[in-house]
């Protein structure tokens, strides 16, 4: 599934809940069902097959309430026992997946993970469907170049593997060894110290940094990725206004251990940025920032509490707007 697939039914869920307290009173079919039947018409699976929807009530008039009826009920009338869903169907079963992941992040994270938990306990009593729900959400929840990656989406997938009764021992002794790394620098949790060295030779740490948000950028000198993202940052006008206003510092951190190549691309980045590299390799040997790519924001308050973990800058501008409109 491409990423601009991805981002059009992003899109399209958005448009959806937004639209749905227009509609009749009559009683509401979930519109997403809409996308899913093009992808489907697209794929040309050998059962030309489209998803069940559910009917959204009227009574769901905002944009949460709706969000939170389809996080607990989108799978009503998807029957679980027929494996031809996840077989000859399977890209529509998979478009409804990606339509389902879109719509979390319009819900309470309790309600999120309630949702998680009721799709997976009901796929778990076939092993195939409970296989191709699990092994879908990982690809789209970890991988670093999915648009819907999300490790607090991720980490009730990982929480109901280890209880399944559909895995082995040795598939949820790996689950056990990554919930522990995903469960560092959490949203709401206080993010990890970093200890670092400027070019000049001077150390710091994050917790002398004093401002109101501080975007820690974790990059490295010689990535096209991270020139992308740099340039992203420099023009961004919100970014420029809070620094002007000293409500914003950015902490540019180095992972790596070539000294004589960071120093030397040390002019790229941004004198009003703060540069420098993890000179007792904390983040490589204790473990104390999992970077799975590169680069990785993080977004902190002034208490250095994760608000952020991991997001495209486009969302940290996003919600930096929104602290400025207030």
């Amino acid at each position: 599934m491409s990423n601009h697939h991805l981002q059009t039914d992003q899109t399209g869920v958005l448009i959806f809940l937004r639209r749905i307290a227009t509609l009749g009173r009559t009683g509401v079919l979930v519109g997403l069902s809409l996308v899913i039947f093009g992808c489907a018409d697209r794929s040309k699976v050998s059962e030309r097959r489209t998803f069940p929807a559910v009917a959204v009530p009227v009574l769901y008039s905002t944009q949460q309430a709706q969000a939170e009826f389809l996080t607990l009920h989108f799978w009503d009338q998807f029957d679980f026992k027929d494996t031809t869903w996840v077989g000859s169907a399977e890209k529509v079963t998979e478009q409804a997946l990606i339509n389902y992941l879109s719509i979390l992040r319009y819900a309470p994270y309790p309600v999120i993970c309630k949702g998680i938990q009721q799709l997976l306990d009901r796929a778990d009593q076939n092993q195939a469907m409970y296989a191709f729900f699990y092994s879908r959400m990982e690809y789209h929840l970890a991988n670093p170049k999915s648009m819907l990656r999300n490790d607090e989406f991720y980490i009730p997938v990982l929480e109901h593997m280890i209880t399944s009764n559909s895995l082995d021992d040795p598939r949820k002794a790996r689950v056990k060894t990554i919930l522990p790394l995903l469960n560092k620098n959490r949203p709401g949790t206080q993010a990890s110290n970093i200890h670092f060295t400027s070019v000049t030779g001077v150390k710091n740490a994050l917790t002398n940094i004093k401002s109101d948000y501080i975007l820690v950028v974790f990059y490295d000198f010689d990535c096209e990725d991270c020139s992308i993202l740099k340039r992203s940052i420099e023009k961004s006008e919100i970014v420029l206004s809070l620094q002007k206003q000293k409500k914003l510092a950015i902490l540019a951190i180095y992972p790596g251990s070539n000294m004589e190549g960071w120093k030397k691309s040390s002019p790229q980045i941004p004198a009003s940025w703060i540069n420098g590299y993890d000179h007792n390799d904390e983040i490589g040997r204790d473990g104390t920032y999992i970077l799975r790519s590169i680069p990785t924001l993080f977004l902190l308050n002034r208490d250095y509490m994760v608000i952020m973990k991991e997001p495209p800058f486009d969302y940290v501008e996003s919600y930096l707007k929104s602290v400025l409109a207030l």
